[in-house]
Formats: structure tokens, sequence, C-alpha cells
């Protein structure tokens, strides 16, 4: 029944991306962020209202070719943005890419400093001087940052992690090519810990260094080396080569090979490699509504054998009555070893979809399914996160969008899954709240209850916070928050409470500063937690 239901639903969704497509629709604008850091309850971007971000914007986070996850923007500065966690289905890293959709026709807020007096002056005859080839133009960042954590609950435990997120692209630097990379060198240092603990290693992750010839205007897209960018997006990162060409307005359709990086370092290798063929469409209507579809299909093989061939299909599709859907899918093709392990020979791998609808200016409502599994180390969720976001990560959830008054949000929503070991159910709950301008014109207040009960443990955490910019170009935040869980079969109880305060800085257009303090105590974590940062735009 479950892969009857596989191929339906598969096929129901190619069948309502058709129909889209024969609506006709019109071109819409992307605005690509990063994410810079996480605090407890934020996520903050390297782009702001210079690329038109403005607050209530919803964005959607990718990872390696997969929506993991929606993020609304709270706050927003010439060069970053502050969100709160819509959902999400992984837990978000710094270096996670952003996607908004933007109208082509919106304001972009033009910062004072790019006011300019301009200076006219006598350059003489001009009619035989030679002309100059203009230099490559440099844009992105580049960031210095450390994390420094100190635990002293279990021994005087250190970590320094120096980090250096970059994401440069010069333009035009061989004939029609750009020169793009991202990725981020990172050094950890520890002390206090077992002999079996590494007390210094690389953690190097390159996602990206390409030759790339690209835009709207131009019939063949091409790129070459190290490919990161979203027309592959679906096969991660790989070393080697992807051409694809514009068959209309609104399409383009392209094929893409070359090896697959070691996994977790993303180092080079020639031991596996890949084949894909990929077909993307993006048009928006005068009308507002719009279609975003990527479809591709891979294939996967190490020395000769089949390790995985599947299709991935991402939509995101926007009506003219405020309704909003949000898919992404993998179906798996098993042959060869994988048909003989006893795989189906057609498995819907992984699924999501959303569908959020827009009654009015106040009120929103979604409801969604996901069964994808959340890739997850020790390194980036603690305990206790992990078991409040987990709860609410898969199965069915549902939630509104409240906006009371002015520009006040609340988002309430619900969790229901099924407990892989024991058959029974968890559920989860999510209260939160935002109010920029209640009692300044640049402060936000916000604050948030989350809780969950499942057949092992059960527990809740609330949190408040605020955060300002200042006349003099500070960003200020202060967060405080407090939680507890119970194991439901010994009945013992953790409980911990935390404390953050943060501040951010423009030095100048092209660069900015941060600096991060935490301080945790109770039975979980006893310890504390600096974060600076030094960043450079281009």
């Amino acid at each position: 029944m479950w892969r009857r239901m596989a191929v339906f639903g598969w096929a129901q969704a190619i069948v309502i991306a058709l129909a889209l497509l024969w609506a006709g629709l019109a071109a819409a604008v992307e605005v690509t962020s990063s994410v810079k850091y996480i605090s407890a309850e934020h996520v903050y971007l390297d782009s702001g209202s210079l690329k038109g971000l403005a607050v209530g914007q919803v964005g959607n986070v990718v990872r390696d070719g997969q929506a993991i996850g929606e993020l609304e923007i709270v706050f927003v500065a010439e060069h970053s943005a502050s969100c709160v966690i819509s959902s999400q289905v992984q837990g978000l890293l710094a270096g996670d890419t952003v996607v908004f959709e933007v109208a082509a026709d919106a304001p972009v807020v033009a910062s004072p400093r790019q006011a300019r007096r301009q200076r006219t002056r006598n350059a003489g005859t001009t009619a035989d001087a030679p002309r100059r080839k203009a230099k490559p133009r440099l844009r992105g960042s580049i960031a210095m940052q450390w994390d420094h954590g100190e635990e002293s609950d279990d021994g005087d435990l250190q970590t320094d992690t120096y980090r250096l997120p970059f994401r440069l692209r010069a333009q035009d630097v061989w004939r029609g090519f750009d020169f793009r990379t991202r990725g981020s060198f990172r050094r950890l240092e520890r002390g206090g810990f077992s002999a079996n603990t590494p007390t210094g290693e690389w953690r190097n992750r390159i996602q990206e260094v390409a030759l790339v010839r690209d835009g709207r205007e131009q019939i063949w897209h091409l790129a070459l080396g190290r490919i990161g960018g979203r027309m592959t997006n679906a096969a991660g990162p790989f070393d080697g080569v992807a051409v694809n060409r514009r068959m209309g307005p609104a399409t383009r359709l392209g094929v893409f090979g070359g090896f697959a990086p070691e996994w977790g370092s993303l180092g080079f290798g020639t031991d596996d490699h890949l084949l894909g063929a990929d077909f993307h469409f993006n048009r928006r209507t005068a009308q507002g509504r719009s279609l975003d579809l990527v479809l591709a299909g891979i294939g996967r093989y190490r020395s000769g054998e089949i390790s995985r061939e599947y299709v991935t299909m991402t939509t995101t599709w926007r009506g003219t009555q405020g309704l909003t859907l949000l898919q992404a899918a993998e179906l798996d093709f098993n042959r060869g070893w994988r048909k003989d392990a006893g795989a189906n020979t057609v498995e819907l791998s992984s699924f999501a979809f959303t569908g959020r609808y827009q009654f009015n200016r106040q009120l929103a409502a979604d409801l969604g399914y996901d069964n994808r599994e959340p890739v997850r180390t020790w390194e980036t969720r603690s305990l206790p996160d992990s078991l409040f976001d987990d709860a609410g990560r898969k199965g069915l959830r549902a939630g509104v969008r409240l906006r009371p008054v002015g520009r006040v949000t609340v988002n309430l929503s619900g969790n229901l899954r099924r407990d892989d070991r024991s058959g029974e159910d968890i559920t989860s709950w999510n209260a939160r709240f935002s109010a920029p301008g209640v009692v300044g014109k640049r402060v936000v207040v916000h604050g948030g209850l989350r809780s969950f009960d499942g057949p092992w443990l059960s527990g809740w955490a609330p949190m408040l916070g605020v955060s300002a910019a200042t006349a003099s170009g500070y960003n200020l935040r202060a967060e405080s928050g407090y939680y507890s869980y119970t194991g439901n079969i010994d009945d013992s109880t953790r409980n911990n409470k935390w404390a953050l305060l943060g501040v951010g800085k423009d030095l100048s257009a092209k660069v900015s500063a941060a600096v991060e303090y935490r301080q945790d105590w109770g039975d979980d974590i006893v310890g504390r937690r600096w974060f600076l940062e030094l960043r450079r735009r281009f």
C-alpha cells in the first residue's frame, strides 16, 4: 500500500507542477543570504535591507539541495538581519544558505553611505584614449570567528573553535566567467578531555571553488571546479562540470557529473563519482502567482558499483489568494545489489509537504507533514536542544500565525509523531511572539515557550529576550531562558538556566564586528561561552 501511495503522491506532484507550468508566469527575483551565527532563539544572516530584505519576509534554508527549514525576519539592518525559525527538519548551522523570494519591483533600501558627491573635471580629449579593461569586481564576505566554551560541571573542559567562513565572487575573471568560492576553515582546540579525544584538529569544509558563467540573459550556463550551485544542490558539492541551457523564458535543462568529495570533511576524492540531469522552472505573474520547481535525477557510484540512483523534486508555489505550498521529495530507484537487499524497486525515501494560507494580514495557518531523517552530530546540538527540537521536527505539524496589532506577531504550533521504538505518540507545542516597536521604535521584544511529552521524556522551556538598534549603529540583544525535562520511567528531573548578551556594530560601510556572551548553570551545563566575529564585506 505504501508503495502505491508513494508512486501516486509523486505522480500527483508532477501533475500539479505541469498544470502550474501551463498557467503562465513571469520571473521572480531571489535574494541569497548565509547564516552568520545562531543564538538560543535567533538566527543571524549576513544580508540586510541593502539586498531588499524586510521584516516579515520568510526564507527557505537549503543545505545540500534539501529544504531544511524556514526563517522569518524580525529585525533588519543594512548588512544583517535576525530571524526566528518558523520550521526546521534539521539543526541549522552557520554557513547554511537562506533563499528569499523578492518581487522584481521590490524597493531596495539605499544606504546613506552610498550617496556620494559627483565631481566634474575636464579630462581633455578622450576620443583617442585607449579603453582600460575593467578590473574584476570582488563581492561577498569573509570573517574571522572565535568560539570559546568552558564547562565546569564534569571537570574543566574547554573548547576553542577558530573559523574563517567565506563567500566570495570575482566577476568576469576570464571570458565572461566568474570565480566563486564559499566554505570555511575551522580549527578546534580542546582541553580537559579524555586521552581518546584529539586536543586539536582541522575541520575544513570547502563547498564551492569554481569558474561559473551564468546570468538570466545567457542561453548557456557553465560551471567547472568544486560545484555547489543551486541548480545542482540536490547532489551536494562535487568536483566536476555542470552545463545547462535555457529552453524558454523560464525553463532551463542541464547535465552535470564529477567526483563526490569525502564524506564529512569534503576533501577531494576519486572513489565516488556521480552523474545527473536537472530541470529548473521559475516564473512569476504580474498578479503575484509564482512557481519555482527544481527536478533532478542523480546517480552515485563507487568502484563501478551502484551506490544510489534517485530523483529529487523541490517545489515552491505561491498563489494569488494567499496560498503557499512547499514540497521536497526523493524517489529512489533500486536495482542491482540494492534490489537484491530487499528494497522496493521504487521507493519514496524522503517526503515533506507544507501548505500555508494567509487569510488576511492578521491571520495565517499552516499544515504539513515531514518524514525526513535529520542529520545531527554531538558538536552541533546539546542533548536538551535535541530533545525539544526533535520532538517538533518529524510527523504532522499544524500552526497559526497571528498579527493582533501593528507588527506584533504570535506563532502557535503543534506536532504529532510516532516514536519508532515504543510505537507511542510524541506531542509537542511551541508558542512564540515578536513585538517590534512596542517599547521603542528600534526595539524588538520576543519570547516563547516550548514543550513536549513522549513515552520516555517530557519537558518545557520558556525564554524572553529583547534586541535593539541604536542611532549610533549598535545592534544590542539580551536573552534569558530556562528548560526542564523529566524521565517518565524513573521520574528524574533535570533543570538548567541560561542568559545571553550580544552586541554588533558596523565599523564602516564594509566592516562589522559582533560579540556574544552566554552563561549556563544547572544540572546539565555549568559554564560560559564567548563568541567574537570580525567580518569584511566586498
